[in-house]
């Protein structure tokens, strides 16, 4: 079953004294961030609403989006907010345009699972690389591992059952983990 919420941002750090957010969009349209729109507050991607937001203004930078809400107008009200996530109810998500299309947010917290080597740990977050996103899964007492997201890497993606196969290129992991064997 989807979650009810869709994460759309990561709130990064406070920018200046005036109420702004440094915003992480995992929204392939940031048109989506307007004036009024109602935003969910997630302490982790599986979890419930801590606090509901109204955006009361939006701006484009290099490093992300600069979001400012309605009634947020410390610094440490701002900081506050850091780690953690931006969603909206699923029924408000501009939708999909074919079936083979999912939302950046659905990948958040999925399980993933090398072919190989098993369990992996979970979907982190998404960086954008240039040349393609790149997803960083994490499992406690490990390192991070940072996979390519790529049709010959990434076998199945269910968010539904919070799952993705994965099949990843010899010595990738052990990259990261020399503990384990592939």
């Amino acid at each position: 079953m989807k979650r009810p919420y869709l994460i759309i941002g990561v709130c990064q750090r406070p920018h200046g004294t005036g109420g702004e957010i440094l915003v992480k969009s995992l929204t392939d349209d940031d048109t989506r961030f307007f004036e009024g729109l109602t935003c969910y507050l997630l302490e982790d991607a599986e979890g419930k609403p801590l606090e509901r937001l109204s955006l009361s203004g939006a701006r484009p930078t290099d490093k992300g989006l600069l979001l400012s809400f309605s009634g947020i107008e410390s610094r440490d009200r701002v900081r506050a907010l850091s780690g953690r996530y931006l969603a909206v109810k699923r029924e408000n998500a501009l939708a999909l345009e074919s079936d083979d299309e999912f939302y950046y947010g659905d990948l958040i917290g999925l399980a993933v699972t090398d072919r190989k080597a098993g369990p992996l740990g979970r979907i982190f977050d998404i960086l954008d690389a240039g040349s393609g996103e790149i997803l960083i899964v994490r499992q406690e007492g490990d390192k991070d591992v940072l996979i390519p997201f790529l049709r010959s890497i990434i076998l199945k993606t269910d968010a539904d059952a919070g799952q993705m196969e994965v099949l990843l290129p010899d010595g990738l992991l052990e990259l990261y983990r020399t503990n384990r064997e592939a």
